[in-house]
């Protein structure tokens, strides 16, 4: 069994690198490790590059990649994902650059995977607590990350794997194809769970394995507009995409009552910037304008 690991780093290369550190001394080394550079700055770029160049009797495994421009989670993670399954993978382990891992991660990984034919969820161990899973929210702006193991008694149809630490099988790019791209910046993970499942594919959680996760601090510098924008105008796509029937329908007026609710508050004056970026990001999905948010 053939494993790639995969992970996006965009201005963050000391952690990062504190990442390539954690695999370095791993009890199994049979693994690649793909960095995809989603156009960093040039400093960063140089660092991460300088680090992994000068010291390749440690990091002998890993390639780095770098993008032209900022591609965001869905399709950057797309160029490690090709470049892998190129090089023969037979799984794909999608990592954030904000984790690390113990020593015998991917021997413990390899195990789990022995047994298993679709997308494995890895919890991310954060501070005090553990996300083992997501749950679905129809007509919500946001997803949420369960932290105990009720995802063992959640309907089925309603958990997804978190992007940030999750393994897929070979086959299930070659029956769905990649991540959409149209995401840019979150509810890839969830839609990618999902369509994995439409197409026959387990998805489960990998319990008694993790990996830990740092707060991010690359989403923080987007601005919460920003991001508030792309959740709602994503949580729109989402819903239309991927939901029941009469979720398909209650988009519509889902999305009118964002609109109604946005415009009140803008009237009197309260959270303004917040209510345009909402405003703004149904206006994307109206317009079908996906991707990276360009005129902010």
């Amino acid at each position: 069994m053939r494993i790639g690991i995969v992970t996006l780093n965009f201005n963050n290369s000391k952690e990062t690198l504190e990442l390539l550190r954690s695999l370095i001394d791993q009890t199994d080394f049979d693994f690649e490790t793909i960095v995809v550079d989603n156009a960093s700055e040039e400093s960063d770029f140089i660092n991460l590059q300088t680090n992994i160049s000068t010291s390749q009797v440690d990091y002998p495994q890993v390639k780095v990649v770098r993008n032209r421009e900022n591609l965001g989670f869905s399709e950057g993670n797309n160029v490690g994902i090709r470049q892998t399954l190129k090089n023969g993978s037979d799984w794909v382990v999608l990592l954030n650059n904000d984790t690390w891992v113990e020593r015998d991660f991917v021997e413990r990984l390899r195990a789990v995977l022995s047994a298993k034919n679709g997308v494995v969820g890895i919890p991310l161990t954060e501070e005090s607590q553990i996300a083992y899973c997501g749950k679905i929210q129809w007509l919500k702006p946001t997803l949420i990350h369960m932290t105990d193991l009720r995802c063992r008694s959640v309907d089925k149809s309603q958990v997804y794997a978190i992007g940030g630490a999750m393994a897929v099988h070979k086959d299930i790019f070659e029956k769905i194809s990649l991540l959409d791209e149209k995401y840019f910046l979150y509810f890839e993970d969830a839609d990618f769970s999902v369509q994995a499942r439409k197409a026959g594919f387990d998805i489960s959680i990998a319990e008694n394995l993790s990996v830990h996760h740092r707060v991010s601090s690359t989403t923080k510098k987007l601005g919460s507009s920003l991001l508030l924008r792309y959740h709602f105008r994503n949580a729109l796509y989402f819903n239309l995409k991927n939901g029941p029937w009469y979720i398909k329908l209650l988009v519509w007026p889902w999305s009118l009552v964002i609109v109604i609710k946005q415009l009140s508050k803008m009237a009197i004056k309260h959270d303004i910037e917040q209510s345009k970026a909402i405003l703004l990001g149904v206006v994307d999905f109206y317009k079908n304008k996906m991707g990276q948010v360009v005129d902010f």
